[in-house]
């Protein structure tokens, strides 16, 4: 790519930062890599009828994947976020655009998984180049337990403080069920904020699966929030200034700084 071309939205701001201006370091607070899935294989069943095969190796952090006609081998990265909770995340290699993330509770079997996709448009005027499919689940073998998870309005009127790092200070307002609001209160995109979009699940009470598509930068995210720990645990997929895709783990403290309580007779979307 050349000096003259950019990744950004045409209507990116003249000094907008590019997504590996900020990437570096959006890990440091991040939980670390567990690997208790070694050896072991995981069958999910989907609500939509098809079912997902994941063979874990047994020496190294590989996998084989199966799922609705397509197969690979991957590399992956798996998290234990709590007793009971997994966040796993595969970039996937063919096409070389794609990651898969999944969330699951080991105890009560249930499983939400987000296939993010790079769009194939070069520039878009308006919207995201980002696309994200989202498919619930549950765990063959398991009874299941508690709800599944499902789309909700739990988080709307929140405003959260995210602290990636000691350079990366974000503050989130949870606005409607399709839009946030972002500002950064500390690092590389200080004084930056926009609206972008998003999506949230509720998994369990006081935990979410949380995921946004930026309009500017193309960038999308799969996040889950644990607010019994204080803690969220992320990637990010989406374009360098080079051009290049790029995946980055990310991870923070989270805190509830406040909420905005709406009158009668007034709700957002």
């Amino acid at each position: 790519m050349s000096a003259e071309q950019s990744v950004l939205n045409p209507n990116a701001e003249p000094d907008w930062k590019n997504y590996d201006d900020f990437a570096r370091g959006i890990d440091t607070n991040r939980l670390p890599a567990t690997h208790d899935w070694r050896g072991k294989t995981l069958q999910i069943a989907f609500e939509d009828g098809t079912e997902m095969t994941l063979r874990f190796s047994a020496d190294r952090p590989q996998l084989q994947w199966a799922w609705q006609g397509e197969s690979g081998e991957e590399v992956y990265e798996e998290v234990r976020t709590s007793p009971a909770h997994y966040f796993f995340n595969v970039p996937l290699q063919t096409p070389g655009h794609e990651c898969l993330t999944l969330v699951l509770n080991s105890v009560s079997g249930r499983v939400l998984a987000v296939r993010s996709t790079l769009l194939p448009e070069q520039r878009v005027a308006n919207g995201s180049r980002l696309g994200q499919k989202f498919s619930v689940g549950q765990l063959a073998g398991v009874t299941p337990g508690g709800v599944a998870p499902h789309l909700t309005r739990e988080l709307l009127g929140y405003r959260t403080l995210n602290i990636y790092s000691p350079n990366h200070y974000y503050e989130h307002f949870y606005v409607n069920t399709e839009r946030y609001a972002w500002q950064n209160l500390r690092g590389e995109q200080f004084g930056h904020g926009d609206m972008d979009y998003a999506t949230y699940y509720k998994f369990a009470d006081d935990m979410y699966l949380f995921t946004f598509r930026e309009k500017i930068i193309p960038v999308c995210s799969v996040f889950f929030f644990d607010f019994t720990l204080g803690r969220c645990t992320g990637i990010f997929l989406g374009l360098d200034a080079a051009g290049q895709v790029m995946v980055s783990p990310a991870g923070a403290f989270i805190h509830k700084m406040s909420y905005n309580q709406y009158p009668d007779g007034v709700q957002p979307l």
